[in-house]
């Protein structure tokens, strides 16, 4: 089993019409006993205010991005600052996972770059496996840029130009790129 840790999953939209149709989910674990990951493209219309008080105030509204369908009392955060006490576990180079109110306290209150999810998409063992072999998810790899990109309206589509040869192709000529 090769892992899927510090890559995307970009949803095949003409097989999955569910939560996950045209999503882009960020894997932060994957092994034999299952896998854990957020969707980053999926931004809430809600702030981090609205769901856990006393924070502190911070600059811009700071929304929420709905990491999953599991369990929506778990939040977490993706940040490029690993120069904090305690950044929590760097899944790439430049991006940490993290669930710490105090981690949250402190981002809020700097220049770094962070997204904060409610929920988690996971997977049992050998449940992901089974839907690449259904072709329900293309595998592509980013970097820290991808993950902290200005625009979640546009990732699901850029994830699959950027994958290049025929997703590219599809996603700049058609209405749904996996139709094919």
């Amino acid at each position: 089993m090769n892992s899927c840790r510090g890559k995307i999953l970009i949803a095949n939209s003409s097989i999955i019409t569910d939560f996950f149709n045209q999503t882009v989910i960020f894997m932060i674990d994957h092994d034999e006993t299952g896998a854990f990951g957020l969707v980053i493209n999926k931004k809430a219309d809600y702030t981090v205010h609205d769901i856990l008080k006393g924070t502190p105030e911070a600059k811009n509204d700071v929304f929420i991005y709905s990491g999953g369908p599991v369990d929506l009392s778990f939040v977490s955060i993706l940040h490029n600052n690993g120069s904090l006490p305690e950044p929590g576990l760097e899944v790439i180079p430049g991006v940490w996972f993290g669930r710490s109110f105090e981690l949250l306290s402190s981002l809020i209150q700097s220049e770094s770059k962070y997204l904060v999810f409610q929920g988690y998409s996971g997977w049992g063992a050998g449940q992901l496996e089974d839907e690449f072999d259904r072709k329900s998810w293309v595998l592509h790899e980013v970097d820290a840029g991808f993950i902290f990109h200005d625009d979640p309206s546009k990732v699901w589509k850029e994830s699959l130009i950027s994958k290049g040869g025929l997703y590219k192709y599809f996603a700049e000529h058609t209405k749904d790129p996996l139709l094919n």
